[in-house]
C-alpha cells in the first residue's frame, strides 16, 4: 500500500472544494483507505489552524481532527530537515515523509514542488497522484 503525507493546502483545498482533486484524493483516504496517510501532531496542529483561520465551521474541524487521529498513521521524527529555506515550515513535511518512509508527499506548495524529489521521495500535485492512485487500483 501506498504511503502518503500530504500537505496542508491540499488537505485544507479538499475539505472546503467539494469534486477537486484534493477533495477526491481526501475521500480515497478517508472512504476506501486507498493508501495510508502519515501525519505528525505539528502537520495535524497546521491543518486545523488553517480550517479555523479560513472559517471552516467547528464541527467540521472537530470531525476532520476526529478522522485524522483515528485513521492516519501518527509518526514523530527523530530528525530536523533543513532543506526548504525559503519557508522553513514546510520541512515539517519532509520530516514526517522521512520518518514514515512515505513514497509520495501530496502538495499545492511550489516550495516543496520545487524540490520534486527528497531522499527518494517525490513530490507530487494533487493531480499526479489521482493518476498514481488510478493505476493501483
Amino acid at each position: 500500500m501506498l504511503k502518503v503525507v500530504i500537505d496542508t493546502n491540499i488537505f485544507v483545498s479538499g475539505v472546503l472544494v467539494e469534486g477537486g482533486n484534493p477533495s477526491v484524493i481526501l475521500k480515497a483516504w478517508k472512504r476506501t483507505q486507498k493508501y495510508q496517510l502519515f501525519v505528525t501532531e505539528e502537520i495535524i496542529q497546521e491543518v486545523l489552524r488553517v480550517m479555523q483561520r479560513l472559517n471552516v465551521p467547528p464541527e467540521i474541524i472537530t470531525d476532520w481532527d476526529k478522522a485524522i487521529r483515528k485513521n492516519a498513521i501518527s509518526v514523530v521524527p527523530m530528525r530536523k530537515i533543513e532543506a526548504v529555506k525559503e519557508d522553513p515550515s514546510d520541512n515539517k513535511f519532509l520530516e514526517c515523509a522521512i520518518e514514515s518512509r512515505a513514497d509520495y508527499i501530496v502538495s499545492g506548495d511550489s516550495h516543496l514542488k520545487g524540490l520534486k524529489e527528497f531522499q527518494g521521495i517525490k513530490i507530487i500535485s494533487a493531480r499526479e497522484f489521482l493518476g498514481i492512485l488510478s493505476k493501483e487500483s
